[in-house]
C-alpha cells in the first residue's frame, strides 16, 4: 500500500512539474499567434480608435499581428462575457474603459464579476471631465459655483449624461459629503449638455473635456475644473480639480480616475500578464499613439498603472462606486 502511494505521490509530482513547464515553455513562446482585442464599442468610437492606435506599436514588440473584433453593446459587457469565457491563453483580450469594473457592476444585472472573473493587465490611459458653464455665466470660479449652491439649494442646474454615469455620480458624492444640493439634470448626450448651456436653459454641466475643449477653447464654454484627481494635470495647470475647491465645503473622497484598460479573462498566467505589460507598453510610447493621446485629451499623467496596482485602483473604484450606488438608491437595470 505504501509503495503504491509512493508510486501515486510521484506520478502527481511529475505532473505538476510537467504543467510548470508547460506553463513557462507557452509563456517564453508567447505571442505564438494573432492576440485578438475584443472591443464592446462600434467601430470609430473611443474604446475602438484608442486601442487601434495602441496596437499600432505594440506589434512590432509582440512580433504578431494584433487584430481589433467589435462586440457592441450593454456598455461593453457584451464584449467583455465573450472575453470572460475565453481560453486563459492571452489571445484574447478586453480593451474597455473602467465603466464594466467600477460602475456597471452597480447599475446593471450582470453574469458574472468584472472585479474576480478578469485579469487587468495595463491602464494606459486617463479621461477627464469638465465642470463648465456658459461664457456669459457670471460664475468665473468654480469656488463661486458652490458659493451660489450653498446660498440657493436645489436651484443650480447641473447636466449631466445620464444618472450613473461620471458626472452625474462624481457631483452626487460631492453633494453628499459638503451638503450642497443641485438640481441634476440627465440629457442623453453630452452634445445635448452643450446645446443647452449655449442656449441659455443650464447653468453648468459636467463633460467629457474631449467633448467640450473646441467650445471651450472658441470661447463659448468656460472651464471651472476638472472633475478628478487629487493634483492638478500638466495639460492643464491653471484648471483646479474639484476636491481642490470643495474640500473647504467638507469634501473628502478622491475622484476616481476614468480611463482606458487592457484586461484579460480570469487565470491568466502572470507571465504571460508581463508580456502583454511590455507589449502594450511598447505601442503607449510609440509616437503615433502619444500624438494620437494628447490631440483627443488622453491624458498620461501617472501612466501606465499594471500589476497590484492596477487591482488596487480597480477594487477601490469598485468600492466607492458600491457605497455612494446605496447611499443615493442607485438601482441596477
Amino acid at each position: 500500500m505504501k509503495r503504491c502511494s509512493g508510486k501515486i505521490l510521484a506520478c502527481l509530482i511529475g505532473a505538476l512539474l510537467v504543467l510548470g513547464l508547460g506553463t513557462a515553455a507557452s509563456a517564453q513562446e508567447f505571442p505564438a499567434k494573432t492576440i485578438t482585442m475584443v472591443c464592446g464599442m462600434d467601430p470609430g468610437g473611443i474604446v475602438d480608435v484608442a486601442t487601434r492606435m495602441l496596437i499600432e506599436g505594440s506589434k512590432k514588440v509582440a512580433g504578431q499581428d494584433i487584430v481589433v473584433e467589435n462586440r457592441p453593446g450593454a456598455s461593453h459587457m457584451i464584449a467583455a462575457s465573450y472575453v470572460v469565457n475565453s481560453k486563459p491563453d492571452g489571445y484574447t483580450l478586453f480593451p474597455s474603459t473602467d465603466t464594466p469594473f467600477v460602475r456597471a457592476p452597480h447599475t446593471m444585472k450582470l453574469k458574472f464579476d468584472p472585479i474576480s472573473e478578469m485579469t487587468p493587465v495595463i491602464f494606459y490611459g486617463i479621461f477627464t471631465h469638465f465642470i463648465v458653464v456658459p461664457a456669459n455665466s457670471p460664475f468665473k470660479t468654480l469656488k463661486d459655483l458652490l458659493a451660489y449652491a450653498k446660498e440657493n439649494p436645489d436651484k443650480l442646474t447641473f447636466g449631466n449624461p445620464g444618472f450613473g454615469t461620471v458626472p452625474y455620480l462624481t457631483m452626487a458624492q460631492m453633494g453628499l459629503e459638503t451638503g450642497l444640493k443641485l438640481s441634476h439634470v440627465p440629457f442623453a448626450g453630452e452634445n445635448k449638455i452643450i446645446a443647452a448651456l449655449l442656449g441659455g436653459h443650464l447653468m453648468a454641466g459636467g463633460i467629457a473635456t474631449e467633448s467640450c475643449i473646441s467650445q471651450v477653447q472658441a470661447g463659448k464654454l468656460r472651464a471651472l475644473a476638472v472633475m478628478q484627481g487629487e493634483k492638478r494635470l500638466a495639460a492643464f495647470p491653471d484648471l483646479p480639480t474639484l476636491k481642490e475647491v470643495a474640500k473647504d465645503y467638507g469634501m473628502k473622497s478622491e475622484v476616481f480616475y476614468s480611463g482606458l484598460f487592457v484586461s484579460g479573462p480570469k487565470g491568466l498566467p502572470e507571465p504571460i500578464v508581463q508580456k502583454l505589460i511590455t507589449i502594450f507598453e511598447a505601442g503607449r510610447k510609440a509616437p503615433s499613439f502619444q500624438a494620437y493621446a494628447k490631440e483627443r485629451y488622453i491624458f498620461q499623467d501617472g501612466m501606465p498603472i499594471t500589476g497590484q496596482a492596477l487591482k488596487e485602483h480597480l477594487v477601490k473604484g469598485y468600492k466607492d462606486v458600491e457605497q455612494l450606488a446605496k447611499k443615493i438608491g442607485l438601482q441596477k437595470k
